[in-house]
């Protein structure tokens, strides 16, 4: 048991950091292409044709980084519940829980501000004032 809790510990790691380099990646050409942009340079990056590819791109990055954390998480949490051999049953509980709630917390709190923020940009797009748009 404990080669196999082992191997969902540092299989997990080793995912997440994958995964946080992926996005470390797609965050710095992001930034390469905003700077390129604010120079009045084309917004692409190195490579690509334009700048609709290179934000493609970069969201395909972001996308692939997400889902190895997630997968490195999912492991790492299995193999932490795995660990706890006197009371799987209980610690596999209390993660699901856990997940459940976090999941519904963050799709509450995703639509309070969503309509928080597209009442601000209604707003402002009625009195035809750009400057009130809410910051990202």
């Amino acid at each position: 048991m404990s080669l196999v809790v082992d191997s969902f510990l540092i299989g997990g790691v080793a995912l997440e950091l994958v995964g946080a380099g992926v996005l470390a990646h797609a965050h710095n050409a992001e930034s390469i292409v905003a700077l390129r942009e604010e120079i009045g340079a084309e917004g692409t990056a190195l490579g690509e044709p334009d700048a609709v590819a290179t934000h493609a791109t970069l969201l395909a990055e972001k996308r692939v980084g997400f889902v190895l954390l997630t997968v490195g998480l999912v492991f790492s949490l299995v193999g932490l519940v795995a660990d706890s051999a006197k009371h799987v049953m209980l610690m596999s509980g209390l993660a699901a829980v856990t997940v459940l709630v976090g999941i519904i917390a963050s799709i509450g709190v995703t639509r309070i501000l969503g309509n928080r923020y597209q009442g601000q940009a209604r707003k402002a797009r009625d009195s035809s004032g750009a400057d009130e748009l809410p910051e990202q």
